[in-house]
């Protein structure tokens, strides 16, 4: 048994946490009061600081601030978030907290200090200050500071806190530092799969790595749940809708905005399990593409949407959209619904026609990017016959619909970002599993103005702890997409200084990240 297996196999063992709800708002304050302070200077130079994502700014003090598992601090905001508010309860060690109505608009978070801190504004306002998820964090000898425009920083700055913060003799101890940081990619996602047997697994990464990291989507493939519209389809595996409400609970309370996937036109598999629906198919010989003009498949899509929607309640919804004409014939020219259409048609009045949909109920949509690319406008992923065939496309697709520009290999670049935005697209760059792949596309998506980073896992359709085993790789990534879409560093994975796949594994195991390895 490898290490890493050794290691898996001991944090299994382990068991979650009972969640608690949290409390949040714009700007944060909390103070601890000087009767609870101890002292402060530790007995050996500190290792170097590491926090992961690497902040914009980390500038070491001297000594440590130390406090009590009991005590007091304060909270001042415009208005409670009870995401907030358990993060600090956490996060601090402490239940003893006080809330304060601030007038102003802006979160002070204060251990130690008195009275409130002035939040910079002004000509010279700091970047940290002016981004809705930037912080600031100040660690001195006799107090501790989180100041934020919103919630959702102020949750970010503890995040923060929490890798630098140790317990020693049940007391907590955090360096003396300067923390000013903000993201440099709007929106950072990760992609994955549910499942029944998966939903400790996937509450854990919620709560440990994907929020802790600074992630803020989860896209979440969810059309092999368990549809009351359609139980014939549900798989031994498939999850429930209740336990799938409780992961998008579980992720608006960690900030991570969720957001379904449902495959379609291709890769829809998932219509046709135990041999259902074959009426719906495109071609009858091959299992994978329904039919998008019979108005059967339009019912049975509506019916399913509908229910995703309500569960998830989401701002973006994910339909899919790639590799269409991987496998079988589309159009079919026996289909006798689209035998006189082509590819391309079919496809731009699909996308056009469920965000529509989608639109009128106050949701936008995201589809995949290959079948808008032809050969020679990216190194992967580029699913249109010629360059001519993915022009057409991309002309007549509603331009209100984000592209997910998937490319896996390690000599990723900006060309497709370049010519989705050329064409009047938003786009969001999407990675996998190869280290390089990631810090490439990443810092393309930069370079390019690309909305932002989602990071894939392609782990099987009902992954649960198992595949921590086996596709360990693909968690790891995880943390280099993290890093990379917040920071924006331009080091390569061979310099960044961690190895991703320990830092995954102690985070995951519920384990402390102070000096994360």
């Amino acid at each position: 048994m490898t290490g890493a297996r050794r290691t898996l196999a001991w944090l299994f063992r382990l068991r979650p946490p009972a969640w608690r709800p949290r409390l949040s708002l714009l700007s944060v304050g909390c103070w601890l009061l000087p009767c609870c302070l101890l002292a402060a200077a530790p007995e050996h130079p500190p290792s170097p600081l590491r926090v992961i994502p690497q902040p914009k700014s980390l500038v070491p003090g001297t000594g440590a601030f130390v406090w009590s598992r009991n005590s007091p601090w304060i909270l001042q905001a415009p208005a409670p978030d009870a995401r907030l508010w358990q993060a600090v309860t956490e996060i601090f060690g402490s239940p003893n907290g006080t809330f304060i109505t601030n007038a102003a608009s802006d979160y002070q978070l204060q251990l130690g200090i008195a009275g409130r801190t002035t939040f910079p504004t002004g000509p010279h306002t700091p970047a940290w200050a002016t981004n809705a998820e930037g912080y600031f964090l100040s660690v001195q000898t006799n107090h501790l500071l989180i100041q934020s425009a919103t919630a959702q920083g102020a949750f970010y700055g503890l995040q923060t806190l929490a890798q630098l913060r140790s317990t020693v003799d049940d007391h907590f101890h955090c360096p003396a530092v300067a923390v000013a940081d903000w993201p440099s990619l709007t929106f950072r996602g990760v992609h994955w799969f549910p499942s029944a047997s998966g939903v400790a697994m996937d509450q854990r990464l919620i709560e440990r790595v994907f929020s802790a990291f600074k992630f803020n989507h989860c896209v979440i493939q969810c059309e092999a749940a368990r549809w009351d519209s359609h139980p014939e389809i549900a798989m031994r595996n498939s999850i429930s809708k209740p336990a799938l409400r409780q992961l998008v609970v579980a992720c608006r309370q960690r900030f991570l905005e969720p957001m379904p996937l449902v495959n379609l036109p291709g890769h829809a598999e998932w219509m046709f399990r135990h041999g259902q629906n074959t009426n719906l198919l495109e071609d009858p010989q091959m299992p994978y593409a329904c039919c998008v003009r019979n108005p059967q498949t339009v019912a049975f899509l509506a019916s399913v949407l509908t229910e995703c929607l309500e569960v998830f309640h989401p701002q973006t919804f994910h339909l899919g959209f790639d590799e269409i004409t991987l496998r079988g014939r589309f159009p079919n020219p026996d289909c006798p619904f689209c035998h006189d259409a082509t590819a391309t048609t079919l496809m731009t009045e699909t996308a056009n026609h469920w965000a529509g949909w989608l639109a009128a109920r106050g949701v936008g949509t995201v589809i995949w990017g290959d079948m808008l690319l032809g050969p020679g406008e990216a190194a992967d992923a580029t699913s249109a016959k010629t360059p001519l065939e993915a022009a057409g496309r991309r002309t007549g697709l509603a331009k209100s619909i984000t592209i997910a520009d998937w490319h896996y290999v390690w000599d990723a670049d900006r060309r497709s970002l370049d010519t989705l935005h050329h064409a009047g697209f938003h786009t969001l760059a999407t990675t996998w599993s190869e280290p390089v792949n990631i810090y490439r596309f990443s810092q393309a998506a930069l370079a390019s103005g690309s909305g932002g980073l989602l990071q894939s896992t392609w782990a099987g359709f009902f992954p649960d702890e198992r595949e921590l085993t086996r596709e360990v790789n693909q968690f790891a990534a995880y943390i280099l997409a993290a890093d990379y879409a917040w920071s924006g560093r331009a080091e390569p994975p061979a310099q960044l200084g961690y190895a991703a796949q320990a830092v995954f594994l102690q985070a995951y195991s519920g384990a402390s990240t102070n000096r994360l390895n």
